[in-house]
């Protein structure tokens, strides 16, 4: 039978009820129909279970299977996930946040490259972001065309970038159990950095240069705490280093060459965690972030921002802020340009 591939959506959710209407209307919409949804609730304390009842009727009434389900307790974000993922039987697989949502040209096109492209095993689609207000803001794409990239070229841009969120992305199932098995540690922040790194181990990767996906930037974003206490910046540490590993292991070179840019690249970082600390008036985090930034890099004390942070320290409340616009003004933190792809790229 010549059916169209099944997608499975898995959404796991806790308590992101205010978002959910938005993000399962995104579902509906698709104009890809052989999808399957599956949303577990890890225990919400507002009313999202009671949104996904609805839903789920909704969905039967347009002929859309969706499987809901909820814990008896909150068993963490990690899990849940993967609880979903083992309801699933899909050809292809979405972790959709509950708080984003799709356009409705998503599946489509993503499923169309994988059906074009046996070898390839993820899909990323570039992403507009969205404030806590519900403001959408168009972001530059990583690279400046949708293309084709040749796993071992694409492994050695995720040892500086990890590019996607999990709703960017769209898996082929066979290429994410291969890639599960190479998964021996558990990263609490950067796990989808890692699992993005290990499908590029096993397959090729598609990009698609067209914002296809909305990614929410908000104060409830799991990352926050992991800033203020350093764990993100650590556990980054940690990651290039597995991923040398792994690299070695597959005997892939270039992911390797790229260790000690990657390394220094860390003590950019740190100076990006400073500047939000110093705006949450988070100080103390900001001078620890300023004394770890040598150890990852230890030419940036030359670095006109790192002297202008480490005076900041100095400063009052008043003057500190007035400091912290000055500095912005001069100094970006957000990509401003779009890469062009990695040697060996097929242009679609």
């Amino acid at each position: 039978m010549n059916r169209e591939p099944l997608v499975s959506i898995l959404i796991p959710n806790y308590n992101y009820a205010h978002y959910l209407e938005q993000c399962l209307n995104s579902v509906l919409n698709q104009t890809y129909n052989n999808i399957e949804v599956i949303f577990c609730d890890n225990n919400s304390e507002d009313n999202s279970y009671q949104i996904a009842i609805q839903y789920q009727k909704l969905f039967k009434e347009n002929g859309k299977y969706f499987e809901l389900m909820k814990n008896k307790r909150n068993i963490g974000s990690s899990r849940n996930s993967s609880r979903c993922y083992y309801e699933s039987e899909g050809d292809f697989v979405i972790f959709l946040s509950s708080d984003d949502f799709m356009e409705s040209t998503f599946i489509e096109k993503c499923v169309n490259i994988m059906k074009k492209n046996q070898y390839v095993g993820m899909v990323m689609a570039h992403r507009n972001e969205i404030n806590e207000k519900g403001e959408i803001f168009s972001t530059m794409p990583f690279y400046n065309k949708s293309c084709i990239i040749p796993g071992e070229e694409q492994s050695a841009v995720f040892m500086m970038a990890g590019i996607a969120v999990p709703s960017q992305i769209l898996i082929r199932r066979s290429i994410y159990e291969k890639s599960r098995k190479e998964a021996a540690l558990a990263f609490q922040i950067a796990g989808d950095w890692f699992n993005n790194f290990l499908v590029s181990i096993y397959s090729d990767v598609a990009y698609i240069a067209e914002p296809l996906c909305n990614y929410r930037v908000h104060s409830g974003n799991e990352t926050s705490g992991s800033e203020l206490n350093l764990l993100g910046i650590f556990e980054h540490y940690q990651l290039i280093n597995q991923f040398v590993s792994i690299a070695k292991a597959h005997k892939m070179i270039k992911p390797i060459a790229r260790y000690d840019e990657a390394v220094i690249k860390l003590g950019s970082m740190c100076l990006r965690y400073t500047m939000k600390m110093f705006r949450d008036n988070q100080i103390e985090s900001a001078r620890r972030y300023l004394c770890l930034a040598p150890v990852f890099d230890k030419e940036i004390v030359k670095n006109e921002l790192y002297n202008e942070f480490i005076n900041c320290l100095e400063l009052n409340e008043y003057e500190l802020l007035e400091k912290l616009d000055e500095i912005d003004k001069k100094n970006s933190v957000k990509r401003t340009i779009s890469y062009s792809p990695p040697e060996g790229a097929i242009e679609i």
